[in-house]
This record gives C-alpha cells, sequence and structure tokens, in this order.
C-alpha cells in the first residue's frame, strides 16, 4: 500500500508551479506510516534556514503528531487550529499573504475546490511563500 502518494500541480496556475509555490499530498490516515512521515517532513520544514516559521493549519493541534519527534532543536512551528473544515483554506490564504511564514501547511480531509486553490497559489506567491496541502484520507 502507497503511503503517500503526489497530486499532480496541473491545477495550479502556472506561474505557482514554475515557483513551486504549492504541493499537494495525499496520505491515507489508516497507514501505519504516514504519521512518522508526515512528523519527519514537518520537523524539516520547521528547521529551514529562513527567519520565517512553519505555519499548521488544521482542525487539530500538531502536538500528538510530532511527540515521538519533539526532541529537536530549532523548531520553529506556529499552529492555526480551527474546529471547521470549511475556514481551514481561508486561514491558510491569509497566512501565506502575510509572508510571516516560508511554509504554510494545511490539513485537509477533502480535496480542495478549483477557487481555493487558485486563491493559495495567488497568497503563496503574494507572500513568497510555500503551501503544503495535505489530504488525509480514511
Amino acid at each position: 500500500m502507497t503511503c503517500i502518494e503526489q497530486i499532480p500541480l496541473h491545477y495550479a496556475s502556472e506561474s505557482a508551479v514554475a515557483a513551486g509555490q504549492i504541493t499537494e499530498i495525499t496520505m491515507h490516515s489508516d497507514a501505519h506510516l504516514s504519521k512518522p512521515l508526515l512528523a519527519a517532513m514537518l520537523i524539516q520544514l520547521s528547521a529551514n534556514s529562513d527567519q520565517r516559521w512553519l505555519c499548521w493549519v488544521a482542525d487539530r493541534p500538531l502536538k500528538p503528531l510530532l511527540s515521538a519527534s519533539s526532541h529537536q532543536h530549532g523548531q520553529k512551528i506556529l499552529q492555526v487550529v480551527s474546529n471547521s473544515q470549511r475556514d481551514l483554506s481561508e486561514i491558510a490564504i491569509r497566512a501565506l499573504e502575510r509572508g510571516k511564514s516560508h511554509t504554510v501547511a494545511i490539513l485537509l480531509e477533502r480535496p480542495l475546490r478549483d477557487n481555493e486553490r487558485r486563491a493559495l497559489a495567488t497568497a503563496a506567491k503574494a507572500g513568497a511563500a510555500e503551501c503544503l496541502v495535505i489530504l488525509m484520507q480514511a
């Protein structure tokens, strides 16, 4: 069983793809490797030499996911937790536009709509940031 599947970036605007502004991955929540792989990705991103922080936008806190690997030094992670899946893309768009984070990781349980994808790409470009969209499937 494949744990992570990269989704083609043809949905994003050509300029966003050329600049690498959006990356979308699908992770299977029932796969035993999904949590460690996601944790490793986020720890690596949080230790970026960029002075800005990694921003985690999700309906659940990141701490349980990183608890096994939390002994890393230099983690710079800002967490924004919302109970509404609908608001998550709006929060991520605002975070990207502000440019305070080098990467905004958004955890969703549903695929992005085309208008959300375009808005995220535009916001990422405006904030000179990367957007990591993580689709968690059951």
